[in-house]
């Protein structure tokens, strides 16, 4: 069997909305509640395929401001 650039996107389109989900999640506040971040991260690495999808349907609107990360200044 030899190696074809489809492959690799076979691989990846179904992984993407479980990545953009993860980074979602990590990178926003939800009103404070580490529950619910918490909540949302689980079925995004258990059930990679269906987590993310489920997050993207229906966690996005629960998400709230984007974290805003400053590097630490020595």
């Amino acid at each position: 069997m030899t190696f074809a650039w489809w492959h690799v996107l076979v691989a990846l389109v179904p992984i993407l909305p479980n990545l953009w989900g993860v980074w979602h999640i990590w990178s926003h506040e939800f009103g404070g509640d580490l529950q619910k971040k918490v909540l949302w991260l689980l079925p995004c690495v258990f059930l990679p395929v269906l987590g993310g999808l489920l997050y993207i349907l229906f966690g996005r609107r629960h998400a709230g401001a984007r974290i805003v990360r400053n590097p630490v200044q020595q």
